[in-house]
């Protein structure tokens, strides 16, 4: 009985913790470039449940439950606006903050009081030659990435990518790797100017997913109220 409400108190926490993740990406289904989070324990129970199908006897790496991210393309969307980007494959864009280079895939971008493009939370685009300056009535982008200013080119789009599995998530929707060993790599996407990548979040499964969580938190905490109150009638019963 008690090994049992240990193990419905150890489920409703890993389900604490999904609901979490899936209010987060629920939270974030509308912010461009977003990338939906899960939890790596999901994926470990997949590998178990693989492993008894297949009869292989070994044994999976345990640990606190750690969250994992999907960085599948998500859907691109025309917002009419010169100013929005969306990359087309793999890549990020550079950006200088005050805690050094990080990188996004939200290309919603503004200029600032001194013409320079940067990020919605005032944190400068970078191109290859450093800030974007924009001095001029002609602004565009090539698909290529390079930046033109009246018709002259003047600079690119500096978009790096590295191992994601090497990836960590900063406020702001910006990323940044892991460590400086981390190899950072030049990245050739196509740049859509004009344009935002769509979260890919899916509204609907993530309802569904937190309808799921809530029954099975119930589920676990009738369990724990049933052995409970059948060990309280055994002690009561010792005690007679």
């Amino acid at each position: 009985m008690i090994r049992g409400i240990y193990t419905n108190s150890s489920a409703m926490q890993y389900l604490e913790e999904k609901m979490d993740v899936v209010a987060n990406n629920l939270a974030n289904s509308t912010t461009s470039g977003f990338k939906r989070n899960g939890l790596f324990i999901d994926q470990l129970l997949g590998a178990e449940q693989a492993n008894i199908r297949n009869e292989i006897k070994q044994p999976l790496p345990a640990g606190e439950i750690k969250t994992y991210t999907e960085y599948t393309q998500g859907g691109i969307r025309d917002t009419q606006n010169n100013f929005d980007f969306a990359i087309n494959g793999d890549g990020f864009f550079t950006i200088d903050t005050p805690n050094g280079l990080a990188y996004t895939r939200d290309g919603q971008f503004v200029i600032n009081q001194e013409g320079i493009l940067t990020t919605v939370n005032g944190h400068p685009v970078m191109g290859q030659s450093g800030m974007i300056q924009l001095a001029g009535e002609k602004f565009s982008v090539t698909e290529d990435g390079y930046i033109a200013i009246n018709n002259q080119i003047v600079d690119k789009l500096s978009i790096n990518s590295f191992d994601v599995k090497d990836a960590v998530q900063m406020a702001d929707n910006l990323w940044r790797p892991k460590s400086a060993e981390v190899a950072v790599y030049e990245a050739n996407p196509e740049v859509k100017q004009g344009y935002l990548e769509i979260s890919n979040v899916s509204i609907v499964k993530e309802m569904v997913s937190m309808i799921a969580i809530q029954r099975w938190y119930n589920a676990n905490e009738k369990s724990i109220k049933t052995n409970d109150d059948a060990l309280n009638k055994a002690v009561n019963n010792i005690a007679k």
